[in-house]
């Protein structure tokens, strides 16, 4: 398990930028209060996004730190591994796998993984994947599944490049402005 903090790696994209691939700690309250209230702010101007569920209201810092205390214990606990994309200090995407709650689901986890709009189809999406994915093996988990809105193809891509296969889909599991849309659920063995 690693700590709040630790480096996974750091690597450049081919626009240059110079991405710190690393777990969440305490200090990162107001970057990742940022961060989610960016994803909220494009769900509300485009629905088609590719934003799942959530992401609905603007959250405030008492609700963040609430939110980061919580994850930080459970991260503490084995049952989350966090990854986060950091570019010049502004964390850019936030990705992290939840450990099954009962006994016979401990080695399944679900992974959600979460980028700002600009800095996707870049890469950095799989790379959290990938790094998500190893860490899971180490903490002895066998099996993840990701699931996420069906039309999302840039996700749907990164997860077939890091080896998940297709599942199932979920008609009409979103209803959103008027309109349903499908879940896509995806997985892969450890």
């Amino acid at each position: 398990m690693s700590k709040p903090g630790h480096i996974y790696e750091r690597f450049t994209t081919p626009k240059r930028q110079h991405v710190t691939l690393r777990v969440m700690k305490w200090d990162d309250l107001d970057r990742l209060l940022s961060f989610i209230n960016t994803v909220v702010k494009e769900k509300r101007r485009d629905s088609k996004a590719g934003l799942y569920a959530g992401f609905d209201e603007k959250v405030t810092r008492e609700e963040e730190a609430e939110w980061l205390a919580h994850t930080l214990v459970e991260m503490d606990r084995g049952d989350v591994i966090n990854s986060i994309a950091e570019i010049s200090g502004k964390i850019i995407a936030n990705g992290e796998v939840t450990r099954g709650k009962y006994k016979d689901i401990r080695r399944h986890g679900h992974m959600g993984l979460t980028t700002i709009s600009k800095y996707r189809g870049q890469g950095i999406g799989r790379r959290i994947i990938e790094t998500l994915v190893r860490e899971s093996r180490r903490a002895g988990l066998r099996t993840i599944e990701a699931e996420f809105l069906a039309q999302n193809e840039t996700a749907r891509r990164a997860y077939e490049k890091a080896g998940f296969k297709q599942a199932g889909i979920i008609p009409h599991k979103i209803f959103r402005d008027g309109k349903y849309f499908d879940g896509l659920i995806m997985s892969r063995e450890l």
